[in-house]
């Protein structure tokens, strides 16, 4: 099923007419306002500042390595996640279905979530600005890579030599994708669920005990008990309503100060992107918590997380402890671990980090 067609000059100039009025207002804060997808909006744009892309995504992120640094950009509705490096090394599955990047960029993709791919120009306050922008099947974007003052411009336009179709079809959107559907608490064997919580070997094997056990993630952490996965409560007021910081405003100024190392984790149906290493530069605005170091940033609308959790799963390694944050629909939306290899046991700072968060929770 497909979703009944905007005429794009009638868009166009409502999109218009809501800029005028919100001169700041990004594209997907206005895609939301307007009720369309966001790939709806940009192919309002001139069709010289949008060109297509082939629809060849494997090789075209495998090809990344020749442009140098780049920034890439994932988002989901609460949170954006930007790295600043070069890819390394991007390797695609046997199937084609997935594909992994390590080092400065650190991603996990899922292609079957990318339908739609696009060379987009525009000018910012900044000047102009130049990216490859990737969109599911319902419209919404899974990932941006943005070009930078050091990409290599001839590495660049050889990427986009190769890789820029010449196709002219208006894209094809399906409606949009439904809210996560919870799990009857009810239907779930708790005390199965615990055994085998309890037997995990490897955080990777998490989403597959979930499918095991056909529950989804919130509703797990919701049954599992305090052992495994604790509800950080009491320190979930905003901080921009003066009464106490939030859970992820406080843990990033202890973090901060400490300099432990994190990992985080911010995912969509398309990709996860993943930041390891120290933060420094955390700087909370309205409803925002940010993080504005070189290299990395990262912007949480801690409004719109409407649950924190800490939790606990056994490894071969030892326990791996996260803080978790997650919508009013359930969805996971931004998640933090301490830095750790495979192989490492946890680092003893995050341990200790988790728990003055905790028992700030449950003490305040």
């Amino acid at each position: 099923m497909q979703t009944e067609a905007i005429a794009p000059s009638s868009l166009a100039d409502r999109w218009a007419a809501l800029r005028a009025e919100n001169p700041g207002l990004r594209i997907r804060q206005a895609a939301h306002e307007l009720q369309v997808s966001e790939l709806e909006l940009l192919l309002c744009r001139e069709p010289e500042t949008v060109q297509p892309l082939k629809p060849s995504f494997p090789a075209l992120l495998e090809a990344m390595d020749t442009v140098g640094e780049v920034m890439i950009l994932a988002r989901n509705e609460s949170v954006v996640h930007e790295v600043t490096g070069r890819f390394k090394e991007f390797r695609t599955s046997s199937s084609g279905a997935m594909g992994l990047a390590l080092g400065q960029i650190d991603v996990r993709v899922f292609f079957r979530n990318w339908a739609h791919g696009f060379r987009v120009q525009e000018q910012v306050r900044s000047g102009q600005r130049e990216s490859l922008q990737f969109f599911d099947a319902h419209g919404q974007a899974v990932q941006k890579i943005y070009r930078t003052d050091n990409t290599d411009a001839t590495g660049w336009q050889s990427l986009l030599d190769r890789f820029l179709s010449q196709s002219d079809k208006t894209p094809a959107l399906e409606p949009p994708r439904p809210p996560l559907q919870r799990t009857d608490r009810h239907t779930v064997d708790v005390n199965a669920l615990r055994r085998d919580w309890a037997a995990l070997k490897d955080t990777h094997h998490f989403n597959a005990l979930l499918k095991r056990h056909a529950t989804d993630r919130l509703t797990a952490l919701e049954l599992i008990g305090v052992e495994y996965a604790q509800r950080l409560d009491k320190a979930a007021a905003e901080s921009a309503s003066g009464v106490r910081p939030s859970v992820l405003e406080q843990l990033l100024h202890q973090v901060s100060a400490s300099r432990c190392p994190i990992m985080v984790f911010v995912g969509n149906p398309g990709i996860v992107q993943i930041f390891t290493g120290p933060v420094s530069r955390v700087v909370p605005t309205g409803p925002w918590m940010n993080i504005l170091d070189p290299g990395f940033n990262l912007h949480a609308n801690v409004r719109s997380i409407d649950q924190w959790w800490r939790v606990r799963r056994p490894t071969t390694d030892g326990v791996v402890t996260s803080v978790e944050g997650y919508d009013a629909q359930g969805e996971l939306v931004l998640t933090l671990f301490g830095e750790r290899k495979p192989g490492q046991a946890e680092d003893e700072r995050w341990q200790q980090e988790v728990q003055t968060l905790e028992n700030a929770a449950l003490c305040g």
